[in-house]
């Protein structure tokens, strides 16, 4: 009983740090034959010293999920900020630690040097197996000067089975359509189309026609109803402060954050997953456009 209560509360942790940290978007990607892909986009909103570590995202491997002793690479970008420069080189660590006994597993430490375009890329070979039920915590620490506030990273951990397999796998940045600096922003009429309408503009929730909590998310309306208006739960925050996930009301009803009023949404769920919240949180990122 003492060992599952651990396991669930060290599940939990890792959800929590999945929200804590995902500023921008993560994703998870196991369709490679040969390499499992941890992906991650976020910026500092402080800065980052030099020799300081910080926690950037934790993975949960559930129980159908083994790693052997593989390579970890190391792969991704940093986007210069507005003022300063980039450091010469970040160290990357991943800890491996078994969820029902706290015990590390694994860990591997890859330093990699940051050249002029802003990428880097490096790799090492675990040297002991992971067991399922685990977590993958991941930190980075800047070398040669700090991480500047409004850092972007686009980092890619991917474990591959075999060195020769290393040069086989997508380069991290090929998916991107903004140079590099992360996922392309989430447009609105995207968030429309596979959340707001099907999902939030229903009989009895956000239609016009019951405008619950006094909020309409059809769309042509959702824009004007959300965007720097207040709630009407809790009319310290906005529905949607631009640029601001953590302030917006609608982020902390889909999370179901302590400081609500009312029922976590959708109301009785099934709740939305981190990858669906995080669309929600590239749009307010990238400045709530009317896009």
């Amino acid at each position: 009983m003492r060992n599952s209560t651990r396991t669930a509360h060290r599940t939990a942790a890792a959800v929590i740090f999945s929200v804590l940290f995902l500023i921008q978007g993560c994703a998870l990607d196991f369709s490679g034959d040969n390499f499992q892909r941890f992906r991650i986009f976020f910026k500092l909103t402080e800065t980052l010293a030099e020799g300081e570590t910080r926690l950037v995202h934790s993975w949960f491997f559930p129980s159908a999920i083994k790693v052997r002793k593989r390579w970890v690479r190391i792969s991704g970008r940093l986007s210069e900020p507005a003022e300063g420069g980039l450091p010469a080189e970040v160290t990357v660590v991943a800890r491996f630690e078994d969820v029902d006994s706290g015990k590390q597993q694994a860990r591997v430490s890859i330093k990699a040097r940051i050249e002029q375009d802003g990428t880097f890329s490096a790799r090492k070979k675990l040297k002991k197996n992971i067991s399922a039920n685990s977590l993958m915590m991941v930190t980075i620490e800047p070398g040669g000067s700090d991480l500047e506030a409004n850092t972007g990273l686009a980092l890619c951990v991917d474990l591959v089975e075999s060195k020769k397999d290393l040069g086989t796998i997508p380069d991290c940045l090929e998916s991107d359509d903004n140079g590099g600096d992360g996922p392309e922003a989430v447009t609105l009429t995207q968030l429309q189309t596979s959340l707001f309408t099907p999902t939030c503009a229903v009989a009895g929730c956000h239609s016009a026609a019951t405008a619950r909590a006094g909020l309409v998310l059809e769309a042509g309306r959702s824009f004007g109803e959300t965007v720097n208006v207040a709630s009407s739960q809790l009319p310290e925050f906005d529905i949607i402060e631009p640029g601001d996930p953590e302030r917006s009301y609608m982020v902390k009803k889909l999370r179901g954050d302590d400081d609500i009023n009312g029922e976590r949404m959708p109301e009785g769920g099934p709740f939305l997953s981190d990858e669906v919240i995080a669309q929600v949180f590239s749009w307010i990122n990238a400045g709530a456009l009317d896009n």
